[in-house]
Parts: C-alpha cells; sequence; structure tokens
C-alpha cells in the first residue's frame, strides 16, 4: 500500500459486514496503517478524502447490493488514481457486483485494487437459525477478511470479474424487484408487542419508518433486516411466515457514527 491511511465506509444490515470490516481495520491499524470506519448511509459521498485508500464494505442482496449502495458508489467524486478495494458479505452468491462497479469506479478514475466476497450468515427470514453452524460460518468469514486485509497490505489482491456481472447487476438496482419484495413480504407491527421505542426509525437507512401511535411503514424498504432483527420485543412480524431473528451485533454497534 502506498498511502498511510484507509477511509472504510461500511453498511451493515444486521453486523455480519460490520465484523467483517472492523476485522480488517484491526488488521490495517496492526500494520501502521490509520483507518477510519465510517457508516456509508451517513457519509455524502463528495466528501470523501481521494488522497487516502477508500474501502467499501456491504452487503450482497438480490445478487448485486442495495440500491442507496449503488447510488452511493455512482456518487463517488471523480478520483486521480484514488486506490480503492471492496469487501462484500452474503449467503451463497452475487455474480452482479465485480464486473460492473469495477467499470463505474474505473470510469470515474479509480485504481481499483482488490474485491473480495466473504460468506457469512443468512439474515434474510430464516426460518430455523443453526447457532453451531452460524458460529462456524463467523470464524471463517474474519479469517477470510483477515487474509484479504494482508492481501492488500502487501499489494496481493486481486479484482477478477464474474462472467455474468453485467447481466445480473440490473436486479439489484431496479425498484421493481423491491416493489415485488414489500408486496410478497409486508412487515407489520403487533401493537400489544410494541414499547414505542423508536429503535426500528433509528436504524432503517431509507427513512422508511415513521411514527403515529405505533410505527408506520412506508414503501420504501430494502429488505436490510435491520427493524425485524433488532426489535427488542419481536413486534415486528411478516403475517403468516414464522421466522427467527439473526443479528451479529447489538443495535446500537450500528448506530454509532464512526468506529
Amino acid at each position: 500500500m502506498k498511502r498511510d491511511t484507509i477511509d472504510f465506509y461500511f453498511f451493515s444490515g444486521t453486523g455480519n459486514t460490520l465484523l467483517v470490516a472492523r476485522e480488517m481495520a484491526k488488521v490495517f491499524i496492526e500494520n501502521n496503517i490509520k483507518t477510519n470506519l465510517y457508516r456509508l448511509e451517513e457519509t455524502d459521498p463528495s466528501t470523501i478524502n481521494l488522497d487516502h485508500i477508500i474501502g467499501l464494505a456491504f452487503p450482497v442482496a438480490v445478487q448485486g447490493t442495495f440500491p442507496f449502495i449503488w447510488k452511493f458508489i455512482k456518487s463517488l467524486p471523480k478520483a486521480d488514481d484514488t486506490p480503492i478495494f471492496i469487501v462484500d458479505t452474503l449467503a451463497v452468491f452475487s455474480g452482479g457486483i465485480k464486473g460492473t462497479m469495477k467499470r463505474i469506479l474505473v470510469e470515474k478514475g479509480y485504481t481499483t485494487i482488490g474485491i473480495k466476497e466473504i460468506i457469512m450468515p443468512s439474515n434474510l427470514l430464516p426460518k430455523k437459525i443453526d447457532i453451531e453452524k452460524n458460529s462456524r460460518k463467523i470464524k471463517r468469514g474474519l479469517n477470510k477478511a483477515r487474509g484479504y486485509a494482508l492481501e492488500l497490505i502487501e499489494d496481493k489482491a486481486k479484482w477478477r470479474n464474474t462472467l455474468f456481472s453485467a447481466l445480473l447487476s440490473p436486479l439489484s438496482q431496479s425498484m421493481k424487484i423491491w416493489r415485488l419484495f414489500r408486496r410478497l413480504y409486508r412487515f407489520t407491527i403487533d401493537e400489544e408487542k410494541c414499547i414505542n421505542c423508536r429503535l426500528c426509525i433509528q436504524l432503517c437507512p431509507m427513512e422508511n419508518i415513521s411514527i403515529d401511535s405505533y410505527p408506520i411503514f412506508d414503501d420504501k424498504c430494502v429488505f436490510c433486516m435491520r427493524c425485524i432483527s433488532f426489535c427488542p420485543t419481536e413486534a415486528i412480524y411478516i403475517p403468516g411466515r414464522k421466522l427467527q431473528r439473526y443479528k451479529a451485533v447489538e443495535a446500537g454497534e450500528l448506530l454509532k457514527p464512526s468506529i
């Protein structure tokens, strides 16, 4: 690495990506590289420091990622060879990230120094959670994150394209797929369980939740799973669907402006 500071912007739905970003930051700092962790959803992309190495971390969704993350990347300022790397977390497969994001970033003048996809436990409406299996996945994922951080430090990281990136990337960028999800899975409030703590409002990256007597959902949800997973009384549910709530960290860890 030819620069001594990394600004690492992350979005984490239920904590997997935050765990990975923290683990990588730990390796960078151990190797005397100053590292700042920032919440992506709280950052104006036009304000990033192009004299630093830029890191981006986010979850995979619909073979790509959430629309607001695509928007963030497309809104990054023009650069002159600023190094940039990506790490994403996923349950199985993406396919729609590597090639498309590289094209966007190269056209903006960034030097793409590495991308890594790390399997972590699924948080998307699990019917049953195997705690031991999830623990093994997290351990393997964090080991992979440490290895990736060292590859970046040693200039050995790679950014290989995937065959169908251009075909798959439009899926997650289109609002049609998210509207379909909202029709199929309607988040609902159990008023007897709700304690009006407003945590769901604080956590939502889309400002999709407001409050009357109880939380009200607008039509902007992208299923990051924060509200339903962190609700302290499990008052948010999907009618007719049994599920367990997965979270890798505590809610307060996702609300810090920087780490």
